[in-house]
């Protein structure tokens, strides 16, 4: 489902800084939610949203990465497999793919089993059958979730307190992969981000765990994302991009999946699409705990296009909505330097200089997997406001 490549936004009258979806793509989803067990004419979801099939098909492909009966298929596949893993003692596979719409049983099986690797029957009968014990799963996943906006914050203090919470549901149901992976993305920021003084422990122990998730949770979107967020702060992109895109394959509407694409496309250096994906994300959902990550990750993008007063609004309000990622304010810093506003530059680089009394620029320009250019004017940046060079 690669987003690389895309039409520009100019072809279709929209600016790189929008932050929403298209109205008549918006319209089209949410038809489709409500209509997801229905047959799909492209002509009549057209006329739903208001604009011709051809420029609907290539909205979806914009800013979706897929097509319209491409992106329902993806969301039938991931609800059937909701209720097949939560099916009770008179529920039957027939039952199910009928329900999510799908008529041809033997396609579904196929397609189910292209997706998640196993029979639709052989989800039923796990979940009619269960080998852990319901109720550890079920507290697990209470703490689980619990921990997660504090992953979420990308901050030293939430992401501490992540962990101690994550250890809980990891002694309580070791099988359960989704703590692993929220997980693997704490350590993975304690050693990306300076959270702590022993980087080395710390990614090794985010890379074992990363791998352990993906092992336990194949099919489970969430954890695919967050394992991918860990490898991508160890610069494995490449297996990172590939566990993000089965994810966003699995589950389409994910919005922190859509946050994570915003900013691999950032971290390659495709600026464009990572402001569209990143778009994606805010009209998926435009409040935290995901929205500073996804401001965070526009100003990424507008400072490697040399839009430095833009990525400065980006950052600050970022920053400003989750203070604890004051980590993300030496792009700030940078583009304020690059801007030619030096005293601007040095005033903003004193307050994070507070908070981060270690920073040096060397450190900055090793610290994150963005292409070298843009961490060469980060790290000249720094040294501009007064950062010390090493």
């Amino acid at each position: 489902m690669s987003t690389r490549n895309l039409e520009s936004k100019a072809s279709i009258g929209l600016t790189p800084e929008a932050s929403a979806l298209p109205a008549d793509l918006t319209r089209a989803l949410d038809w489709l939610r409500s209509h997801l067990s229905e047959p799909v004419e492209l002509s009549a979801l057209a006329a739903v949203s208001g604009v011709p099939a051809r420029t609907l098909e290539r909205h979806f492909r914009m800013f979706l990465g897929t097509t319209p009966l491409g992106w329902t298929r993806s969301m039938r596949l991931a609800r059937a497999r909701q209720a097949l893993q939560h099916a009770g003692p008179e529920d039957t596979v027939t039952d199910v793919a009928l329900t999510n719409g799908f008529g041809q049983f033997g396609r579904f099986a196929a397609e189910y089993r292209r997706a998640f690797g196993e029979l639709p029957s052989t989800t039923m009968r796990r979940a009619k059958n269960p080998s852990m014990d319901v109720g550890d799963l079920d507290e697990a996943m209470r703490l689980t979730f619990d921990a997660l906006p504090l992953a979420f914050a990308v901050a030293p203090e939430q992401c501490n307190a992540a962990l101690e919470k994550l250890d809980g549901p990891q002694e309580l149901e070791p099988s359960y992969g989704l703590p692993k992976a929220v997980a693997a993305w704490c350590w993975g920021q304690r050693a990306s981000h300076r959270f702590s003084s022993t980087p080395d422990r710390d990614r090794a122990l985010s890379l074992r765990l990363a791998d352990e998730s993906c092992r336990l949770a194949p099919n489970d979107a969430l954890a695919l994302t967050l394992s991918s967020g860990a490898l991508v702060l160890a610069r494995r992109l490449e297996e990172a991009d590939r566990r993000l895109e089965r994810a966003l394959a699995l589950d389409p509407g994910l919005a922190y999946a859509w946050v994570r694409r915003g900013w691999m496309s950032a971290y390659l250096g495709d600026s464009e699409t990572a402001i569209r994906e990143l778009s994606t994300a805010l009209h998926l959902m435009p409040f935290e705990p995901l929205r500073h990550l996804s401001f965070i990750g526009m100003g990424c993008a507008h400072f490697a296009a040399g839009r430095y007063d833009r990525a400065i609004r980006w950052v600050t309000s970022g920053v400003g909505a989750s203070p604890g990622s004051f980590w993300a304010q030496r792009v700030a810093v940078a583009a304020a330097a690059m801007t030619g506003s030096r005293s601007e530059a040095r005033r903003m680089a004193r307050q994070l200089m507070r908070k981060d009394p270690d920073l040096t620029a060397a450190e900055a320009r090793q610290a994150w997997p963005f292409t070298p250019m843009f961490m060469s004017r980060l790290g000249d940046g720094l040294e501009i406001a007064g950062v010390p060079r090493s």
